[in-house]
C-alpha cells in the first residue's frame, strides 16, 4: 500500500515507505480542503454533512490527484492515505477500485464523507428489520462528483464495489486517525 504523509499542515503520521506529499497531491487544492476541515471537525453534530459538502468541492476540482495515488491493487481495492491530521481528528484517503473489486458488507467506526473522483462505483445499502434480519434497501450507481456521508455503527451497513469496466477512485475523509490502520474504519459484518 502506498501511503503519503502531508507536509502542508503540521507533521502527519505517514506509514513507513511513504512518499513525500508533494509527489502525491496538488498542494493548493488539497491545502484548501484541509484548511476547511480544520474548522469543520470541531463544529457540531452535523460534521459528516458539512465535510461531505467540502468533499464535493474537492472532487469537483478534477485532476488534482497525481497518478502515484491512483495506483490500484492487484487482488483487492487499494487505499492511499493522503493525510493524517496530527491531532488524530480525521484521515483522508483515496481508494482505487479495479473492475470487479469491492468491500464486504460493513459499517464504520467513525463518521465519514465519501466522494467519487473518477469512474462509476456502486453502493448496495441494507438495513436490519424484525429480529435482526438484514434486507437490501437499494443499489446506487455513482458518477464523478457524487458524494455521501456515513454515520458510525452498523445501523446502515453497505457494500461498495466497482461493477464497471473502468478504474474507479473515491476520496474518503473519516473522523479518526487511520494512518497506522487504514482498514480500521470498517466494522465487517456477516454477508446477507
Amino acid at each position: 500500500m502506498a501511503v503519503a504523509g502531508n507536509q502542508m499542515k503540521g507533521a502527519a503520521r505517514p506509514l513507513a515507505g511513504s512518499m513525500d506529499s508533494a509527489e502525491c497531491l496538488s498542494e493548493e487544492v488539497f491545502a484548501r480542503y484541509l484548511k476547511s476541515l480544520d474548522h469543520l471537525v470541531e463544529a457540531d453534530d452535523e460534521v459528516p454533512q458539512r465535510v461531505a459538502e467540502e468533499v464535493q468541492k474537492l472532487v469537483a476540482r478534477g485532476n488534482w490527484l497525481p497518478e502515484d495515488c491512483c495506483e490500484p491493487g492487484d487482488e483487492c481495492y487499494r487505499r492511499h492515505v493522503l493525510y493524517g491530521d496530527p491531532a488524530g481528528r480525521f484521515t483522508v484517503m483515496a481508494v482505487v477500485w479495479r473492475p470487479g473489486q469491492g468491500t464486504p458488507l460493513h459499517g464504520h467506526t467513525a463518521w465519514g464523507a465519501v466522494g467519487v473522483y473518477r469512474g462509476n462505483p456502486s453502493v448496495a445499502t441494507y438495513r436490519y428489520v424484525e429480529g435482526e434480519a438484514l434486507v437490501a434497501t437499494g443499489e446506487y450507481h455513482c458518477k464523478p462528483g457524487d458524494v455521501c456521508h456515513v454515520t458510525p455503527g452498523t445501523a446502515e451497513p453497505h457494500r461498495v464495489f466497482n461493477a464497471s469496466d473502468d478504474l474507479a477512485i473515491t476520496i474518503h475523509t473519516y473522523g479518526r486517525d487511520l494512518t497506522l490502520d487504514p482498514a480500521g474504519i470498517n466494522i465487517l459484518l456477516e454477508d446477507a
